[in-house]
């Protein structure tokens, strides 16, 4: 099962969107799947470092440092927290 095939619970994928929705500023309905996090919100790298910060520290997923630079929309952030959520399943 690739990491693209797996899917989140409704309540985690929220907590999520409301974390990057936080973090980038945004209003509720504005963030999509596929925006680009830096070209379509004008956030920086700093505010997806905190993004991911947040993502460990509240929802106890630690991902990859090296996918780091990634991690550019919600679609591709989510998958990676579904990745982790299967391998601590």
């Amino acid at each position: 099962m690739t990491v693209q095939s797996l899917e989140l619970d409704s309540d985690l994928r929220l907590r999520v969107v409301d974390i990057v929705n936080e973090e980038l500023e945004l209003e509720e309905g504005e963030l999509t799947e596929d925006g680009h996090f830096i070209e379509d919100y004008d956030s920086d790298s700093l505010t997806l470092i905190t993004v991911v910060s947040r993502i460990e520290k509240e929802l106890g997923y630690v991902l990859p440092k090296e996918e780091l630079e990634s991690l550019t929309t919600l679609r591709v952030l989510l998958a990676a927290v579904a990745g982790c959520a299967a391998q601590n399943a």
